[in-house]
């Protein structure tokens, strides 16, 4: 099974994080699925919460890539340390900064999408994939991996039924089927005439 890593909406009441754009790293370099290169000071999170509600996290949403803490970190690499990259970051919260947090870097892509089974939208006049109506994503896709970014939408990070179990108990990580995440009942997934089916 394949899930898609999620942040669950409980989280999402304040604790959202702004990706400073003083970085010398590119936010969108974290979403690209392949190693970066790390140089200049470390990456910056802003948070209009507390420091004390967000440390009640083990991962924190922002606009770049999931920003988690030590114990996610350890259980990363103990599980898939081949599958990411950990880049160090700060937060600054509303009343301090809090350091131990790292931005995750998935290394690696698979393509993924059953498009068989699978609804989705293509950006007009391309081949990319613009949004989803269903998705499903082909058996065994992950293949030696255990987390790995879609390749045909990037935005998804991929994880494996064991890692989301070695994850299920942090708090902030959540992980749900794509098929629960897109769906539409049948008479109502292809009605557009931009739909790919």
């Amino acid at each position: 099974m394949t899930f898609l890593w999620r942040i669950p909406e409980t989280s999402l009441d304040g604790r959202i994080g702004t990706y400073s754009r003083l970085n010398a790293l590119d936010r969108f370099e974290l979403r690209k699925g392949r190693p970066i290169e790390v140089n200049g000071a470390m990456p910056t999170v802003r948070f209009d919460g507390q420091t004390r509600d967000l440390m009640a996290f083990d991962c924190l949403s922002n606009t770049a890539a999931p920003l988690v803490s030590q114990r996610v970190v350890q259980a990363l690499r103990d599980t898939c340390a081949q599958d990411v990259q950990l880049v160090p970051a700060r937060i600054e919260a509303a009343d301090g900064s809090l350091d131990g947090w790292s931005l995750l870097n998935v290394t690696a892509t698979v393509r993924a999408v059953n498009h068989k089974k699978s609804v989705y939208t293509m950006v007009p006049g391309t081949q990319a994939i613009m949004s989803f109506r269903h998705l499903e994503y082909l058996e065994g896709c992950l293949g030696e991996h255990q987390l790995a970014r879609d390749a045909e939408y990037l935005g998804h990070l991929l994880v494996s039924d064991s890692l989301a179990q070695a994850l299920s108990d942090f708090a902030g990580v959540s992980f749900e089927r794509p098929e629960d995440v897109y769906y539409q009942p049948m008479n109502a997934r292809w009605n557009s005439a931009n739909d790919v089916r």
